[in-house]
């Protein structure tokens, strides 16, 4: 599931509008649009506000398939 996959479902689910996150974020409706579609590529303060807008959390999970193989770097 992409990012925007996630803004459209919790959009969805909070009965909100693209024009009304543009609006609470500081972007234009054509911006968000653009972010949504792929035209615009997802940025860290992007991202940043259309989660606050949208209250969705971001977590980051590592999982080894092999609990006993080493991670290279």
């Amino acid at each position: 599931m992409s990012f925007s996959d996630v803004v459209r479902k919790a959009a969805a689910v909070k009965n909100i509008k693209p024009a009304e996150i543009a609006r609470r974020a500081g972007y234009s409706a054509q911006h968000i649009h653009d972010l949504m579609s792929g035209e615009r590529r997802w940025n860290e303060d992007s991202i940043n506000k259309i989660c606050e807008v949208l209250d969705i959390q971001i977590r980051f999970e590592y999982e080894q398939e092999d609990p006993n193989q080493k991670m290279k770097i």
